[in-house]
């Protein structure tokens, strides 16, 4: 399975993402929020993404639409969108991914307005 596959695999089918984790699995999310951070493992992006999942109230969406990799690198664009608090959020996300033996060894997370990500999460 390309590295290309794997993204389209754990995007469509969140149950997959555990057998595509490196046992040194790490998460990089940014910002100055209650979502910022490094988490290690599939315990840590459990707990990121269980956050992000709770502090929306479940509204969070992320919407995949553009998939690159090569032997190293992948990147997935989404739109993502949530509300919380009275605030809403509407930005694109850039996920960057870290290959290693068809293993995910890093993940960083990005928005096309930092701001907004924080404020929102704040």
């Amino acid at each position: 399975m390309s590295n290309l596959d794997i993204l389209h695999e754990i995007y469509s089918n969140g149950d997959a993402l555990p057998g595509y984790l490196h046992p040194q699995f790490k998460l990089h999310a940014p910002g100055q929020n209650s979502v910022g951070g490094e988490f290690e493992g599939l315990d840590g992006m459990m707990t990121h993404l269980g956050s992000m999942h709770a502090l929306s109230n479940g509204t969070m969406k992320l919407d995949p639409h553009s998939y690159f990799a090569d032997d190293n690198w992948g990147m997935v664009i989404s739109h993502i969108t949530a509300e919380r608090d009275g605030k809403k959020l509407d930005v694109q996300g850039f996920g960057l991914w870290r290959f290693e033996d068809g293993k995910l060894t890093d993940h960083w997370e990005y928005a096309d307005n930092a701001a907004v990500w924080d404020d929102f999460w704040s």
